[in-house]
């Protein structure tokens, strides 16, 4: 597998956990657990992954449709 390759990779699961964490903290916040340790975890998560994700937007590595 080339550089390229691995980074498609990644990309995907970084995208794909961000949509996942999303879907969780919608879960959490419709059971009114918004205030809970776990809901402020996975949210410090997916801003992270969110920033990742900014980056690489910056750069153009990222179609507009992939997210």
């Amino acid at each position: 597998m080339d550089k390229l390759e691995r980074f498609e990779k990644a990309l995907d699961d970084i995208i794909s956990n961000y949509n996942e964490l999303g879907e969780e903290l919608e879960k959490l916040r419709n059971e009114g657990r918004s205030k809970t340790t776990k809901f402020r975890e996975l949210l410090g998560k997916k801003l992270v992954y969110s920033m990742i994700i900014t980056i690489f937007k910056r750069y153009d590595l990222i179609d507009k449709d992939r997210i």
